[in-house]
């Protein structure tokens, strides 16, 4: 028996988390997230006074510099009180983040090509078709199992998560600011929490949604023909 359906299977089933991940990123980084969360009315106010509808104004500037892959003169060139918003520190940061955000969409762009070539190479032939569904089952199952992982981390020790997150994807000594910066003002770390469980939420429906996909897409081996008698 050939050995290239197992090989496709397993990359596919290793390929899904990348791209559940990036779709998860992408929810997080659309326009209704920053309102959502300035919205709750045990969102903690700026100590430093800045008002609601101007944290928002800042802040959806940043998600859309993220998201469009734009320049960092669109952050340079935000003002606050009179003043750039953001010191050059932070606009490095900014840059660091923005990298890392692409990269992982990119990983997701082209874990999404294994993916859909993959399931549709299993699908063309009756007898692979259903490794394509234990392709995806598998997949959604490694899913489920890093996402335990990674959710209980954040619910148990969110510290010793927040900082190894940022100490395994940013250069040392460059991911922390005073309270007074104005990202640590406009994101605090209840936002970040938020923004987490939400993360989660997201990989969560989009495995339980593969998971039900794969159960739909079982097949049986067409049954082998035999001579009819004469």
């Amino acid at each position: 028996m050939k050995r290239w359906p197992r090989l496709v299977s397993v990359l596919v089933s290793l390929a899904l988390p990348v791209v559940i991940l990036a779709v998860a990123l992408r929810v997080v980084t659309a326009p209704w997230l920053v309102r959502w969360e300035y919205g709750k009315p045990d969102f903690p106010p700026d100590p430093y006074g800045l008002s609601t509808e101007e944290r928002i104004r800042l802040a959806e500037v940043c998600v859309r510099y993220l998201a469009t892959n734009a320049g960092i003169e669109l952050l340079a060139d935000l003002e606050l009180e009179g003043r750039p918003a953001f010191n050059e520190r932070e606009l490095a940061h900014m840059v660091d983040v923005q990298r890392v955000f692409w990269a992982i969409l990119r990983a997701g762009m082209a874990a999404g090509v294994v993916v859909l070539g993959g399931v549709a190479a299993l699908l063309a032939r009756p007898r692979t078709r259903p490794q394509a569904a234990g392709a995806l089952k598998s997949g959604a199952l490694l899913t489920l199992a890093l996402l335990a992982a990674v959710a209980a981390l954040m619910l148990t020790s969110w510290e010793v998560f927040f900082t190894g997150f940022h100490e395994l994807l940013f250069p040392p000594d460059t991911w922390t600011f005073p309270t007074s910066d104005t990202l640590i003002r406009l994101y605090p770390e209840r936002f970040w929490m938020d923004v987490g469980m939400t993360i989660v939420g997201a990989v969560l429906a989009q495995a339980v949604l593969v998971g039900g996909l794969a159960f739909g897409l079982r097949f049986k081996p067409p049954a082998s023909r035999t001579a009819a008698p004469g």
